[in-house]
């Protein structure tokens, strides 16, 4: 998959994801909330992930 697969079903918002294990680019529907458990689309992997917000902090790209 590529990445206009997640743009096509609304993901937009693109925002590096970083925690003690991991970081990524990631892409998010708007009004998303980061505070919860959500769904993004890995950049690096091509992939949908779920993502649990209370662990991670976000900075847009």
């Amino acid at each position: 998959m590529a990445d206009n697969v997640a743009v096509l079903a609304g993901f937009t918002e693109e925002l590096f994801a970083d925690c003690a294990e991991a970081s990524m680019p990631i892409l998010v529907q708007p009004g998303t909330d980061l505070d919860g458990s959500f769904k993004a689309w890995d950049m690096d992997n091509q992939e949908f992930v779920r993502i649990n917000g209370w662990y991670w902090s976000f900075e847009p790209t």
